[in-house]
C-alpha cells in the first residue's frame, strides 16, 4: 500500500467508524496472506491449514489489537513452519486464538501470569515512576506523555523540566511549557516526551510520508557472500543457527525470546551500564542466555564481540540508529565484518525524516499517530487496555523477515538487513478499521468469539525460581517449540557460543 492510498485508508477509518458486525468487512485470514506475501511467504507454505478463532472486540478497545497480535503470532508460526517444511519434509496445521493472543502480546499488564516463586515482578528503581504511562496536560491544553522509565532517562527528564520526582510537580511543570515546544526540546536532549496527536494531525506531518513509504518489515539484501545451508538432522526448526543480540525492553528482546524457542542459540549482550526493569527480563528475555561486555570502554571486550560475530548468523538490537552509527553497528559495517549476517533492528519511527533518530517506546508510537487519541475520552488521552500497542508484534514480524532471510541466504547467499519501526506497525493496527464505541461496549464479552479468555501457561525450575510464563498461544501440531534456558540471572553467561 503505497503513502497515498495508506492515507486515504487511515482518514477513511477514522471518519467511518464501524458500527456493527455488517459494517465490519474485516477478513484476518486474508490480512495475514498480504502480511506474509509482502515478506516473500504464503500460507501454503506451511504444507497444512492455518486456522484463527475469535473476533475483535475482545476488550473495551476501539482498535483490533487482538487480530493484530494474532497475525503476529501466525506470521511468525508460518515461517517456522516453512522452515521446518523445508528441513524435513514435514507440513504442519497452524491455530491461533485470538483472545489468547492478547495475553500474549500483553502478558504482563494484569500482573499475574508471569511470576518467579509464586510472585509478579515489580518495579526495582522507581515503584512510583511519575514518568511511566501517565499523560500531562501542557500549557495549551494538549497532552504528553514523558515515557521514560530507565534511572538516566528519568534523571535527564527532571533536569529538562526542572522538577522533582513527584506527580504534582512534574504536572506544575509541564503546565508551563507549550505542547510542541516541549516536545522539540525533550528530543534534543534525548527525552521521551511525545504530544498525543489525532490521527488527522499525524497525517499531516512531514514524519508520516516517511514512515507511509516504508513497508511492514524491510528486507533487503545489502551484500553478497557464499551460501550458507542449513545443518542436517534437526531436532527443532532453528538446530544450528546462532543469534547475538543487544535486545532490551520488548520489541528487541522479543525477537531472541522467538528464535529461542525454536531451537536458536541467542546470546544477549549487556553493557555494564545498562539497566533491565525485572518484568521486562521476565517477559521478553525467556529462553536466552546472555552476557556483559564493556565494548565501549575495553578493546579486549569489544574484540570478544567482534569474535562472536563471525559466528553468529543473526544480530539484533532496538536502538536509535545513532548508536548504531557511534558503536560502528550498521547493517553495512557487520556486513562487511562478517558476510553473511542477518542484520535486525527497530526503531520508533523509521530510518529517514526529522524523528528518525529520536527515541521513543511502544506507546511513543501509539501516542504520536491517534492510538492514545482514540483510546481515549475527548477530556484525555488513554492507554489501550492491555497498555501496549504492538511491542511484540514487531519482533513476530522481524522473526519472520529473518528466517526468510535465513531460506535465501541457504540457497542465494548474501547479507541481509531487517528494519521494522513502532509508529509503521501503529499504522497497520489504524488501518485494519477502527470501532465506534457504543458497538464496542456492546459487543466485547457478547458471545464465545468476543470474550477474553486465560493464555495457556508453562513452567520450569529454573536458576532464579521456580518460573511461570505464558506459551505463545499457537497450536503447531509438529514445532510447538520448547526453550533449552528459560530464564537465567542477567549476564551470567559466558562470552561464548554452545556447541553444535
Amino acid at each position: 500500500m503505497d503513502s497515498k492510498r495508506l492515507k486515504e485508508t487511515l482518514l477513511n477509518n477514522y471518519n467511518e467508524r464501524i458500527k456493527s458486525a455488517e459494517e465490519d468487512n474485516f477478513d484476518i485470514n486474508k490480512e495475514l496472506e498480504n502480511v506474509l506475501n509482502g515478506i516473500g511467504y504464503s500460507t501454503k507454505d506451511t504444507g497444512g491449514k492455518v486456522e484463527f478463532y475469535g473476533k475483535d472486540p475482545i476488550q473495551p478497545s476501539t482498535l483490533k489489537i487482538a487480530s493484530l497480535a494474532g497475525i503476529g503470532l501466525a506470521a511468525k508460526s508460518v515461517a517456522i513452519a516453512s522452515l521446518w517444511k523445508q528441513r524435513t519434509g514435514v507440513g504442519q496445521d497452524i491455530q491461533v486464538d485470538i483472545r489468547k493472543a492478547l495475553k500474549r502480546l500483553s502478558p504482563f499488564y494484569e500482573k499475574k501470569w508471569e511470576t518467579v516463586n509464586g510472585f509478579a515482578a515489580k518495579a526495582q528503581i522507581f515503584p512510583n515512576n511519575p514518568t511511566r504511562f501517565d499523560f500531562y496536560q501542557t500549557k495549551d491544553g494538549r497532552w504528553v506523555m514523558p515515557l521514560n522509565p530507565y534511572p538516566s532517562a528519568q534523571r535527564h527528564t527532571l533536569e529538562l523540566l526542572n522538577a522533582l520526582p513527584n506527580k504534582k510537580s512534574i504536572t506544575h511543570a509541564i503546565r508551563q511549557w507549550h505542547s510542541h515546544d516541549l516536545e522539540e526540546k525533550a528530543a534534543e536532549k534525548g527525552v521521551v516526551m511525545p504530544v498525543v496527536r489525532s490521527v488527522p494531525e499525524f497525517l499531516n506531518e512531514e514524519q508520516f510520508e516517511y514512515i507511509a513509504q516504508n513497508p511492514l518489515v524491510t528486507i533487503e539484501k545489502i551484500g553478497e557472500s557464499e551460501p550458507e545451508p542449513f545443518t542436517s538432522n534437526p531436532t527443532q526448526p532453528l538446530d544450528g543457527i546462532r543469534a547475538l543480540g543487544m535486545g532490551h525492553v520488548i520489541a528487541g528482546a522479543g525477537l531472541g525470546r522467538g528464535l529461542a524457542l525454536h531451537g536458536a542459540d541467542v546470546l544477549n549482550v549487556w553493557r555494564p551500564s545498562e539497566f533491565e526493569e525485572e518484568s521486562l527480563l521476565l517477559t521478553s528475555h525467556i529462553g536466552m542466555r546472555s552476557t556483559y561486555l564493556d565494548i565501549d570502554n575495553q578493546r579486549a571486550h569489544r574484540q570478544k564481540f567482534d569474535e562472536l560475530l563471525q559466528d553468529a548468523d543473526i544480530f539484533f538490537l532496538n536502538k536509535r540508529s545513532g548508536f548504531m552509527t557511534e558503536k560502528h553497528l550498521t547493517p553495512h559495517e557487520l556486513a562487511k565484518q562478517r558476510p553473511g549476517i542477518i542484520h535486525c533492528s527497530v526503531s520508533c519511527y523509521g530510518e529517514a525524516g526529522p524523528w528518525s533518530d529520536r527515541n521513543g517506546f511502544d506507546q511513543t508510537a501509539g501516542c504520536v499517530t491517534g492510538v492514545m487519541d482514540l483510546e481515549g475520552t475527548p477530556d484525555k488521552p488513554q492507554l489501550p487496555p492491555i497498555v501496549v500497542v504492538n511491542d511484540y508484534v514487531i519482533s513476530w514480524l522481524m522473526e519472520t523477515a529473518a528466517i526468510k532471510a535465513l531460506e535465501r541466504r541457504a540457497q542465494e547467499g548474501g547479507s541481509y538487513k531487517i528494519q521494522v519501526n513502532l509508529s509503521r506497525i501503529s499504522l497497520y493496527l489504524l488501518s485494519l478499521g477502527i470501532f465506534d464505541k457504543n458497538y464496542v461496549n456492546s459487543t466485547y464479552n457478547s458471545s464465545d468469539e468476543h470474550t477474553i479468555v486465560s493464555p495457556e501457561q508453562f513452567e520450569d525450575d529454573t536458576p532464579l525460581g521456580h518460573y511461570v510464563g505464558v506459551t505463545d498461544q499457537v497450536k503447531m501440531t509438529e514445532t510447538p517449540g520448547e526453550y533449552k534456558y528459560t530464564l537465567t540471572p542477567r549476564g551470567a553467561s559466558q562470552p561464548e557460543w554452545l556447541p553444535f
